[in-house]
């Protein structure tokens, strides 16, 4: 393994304000496009998604429950997926055991959802095992 050379306390200094100047300059290109994805034209959503929740059917507008903002988590938890039935893509998992307190992003206008082809039963039996406490719903067509 190559490493790189060690040097004086002077020449870290100042190969690491070269390097910030680089940093500083990706920084403003990420927020510069990330502030043009937001400028971006806005398109209608012409087709009816249903979902099946814990309380029965709802729309994709129901899923935004009041909020402005929705974000949808497709997690892989249905036939097929190693460990299905009793478990969740193991990537899917380890996010899903990072959602925190939802009222951070409620507080923003923003809702959280998980979505995933499992029936409404298994998807319960995984959130009560797992302590996961997000809102979770079953894909009901071609979402």
């Amino acid at each position: 393994m190559h490493t790189p050379p060690v040097v004086s306390p002077q020449e870290w200094e100042a190969a690491r304000e070269q390097l910030l100047v680089k940093e500083k300059a990706q920084t403003r290109a990420r927020d510069a496009l990330a502030a043009e994805r937001r400028r971006m034209p806005w398109m209608a959503v012409e087709k009816n998604y249903a979902f099946e929740g814990p309380d029965g059917k709802v729309s994709l507008l129901d899923l935004f429950d009041g909020r402005r903002q929705l974000i949808v988590y497709r997690a892989f938890f249905e036939p097929g997926v190693f460990g299905w039935p009793d478990h969740a893509c193991r990537g899917c998992s380890m996010v899903a055991d990072q959602v925190a307190h939802l009222a951070h992003l409620n507080a923003r206008d923003t809702t959280l959802v998980f979505v995933s082809r499992a029936p409404q039963a298994d998807i319960a039996r995984l959130k009560a095992r797992m302590g996961w406490e997000m809102p979770w719903f079953t894909l009901t067509d071609s979402f």
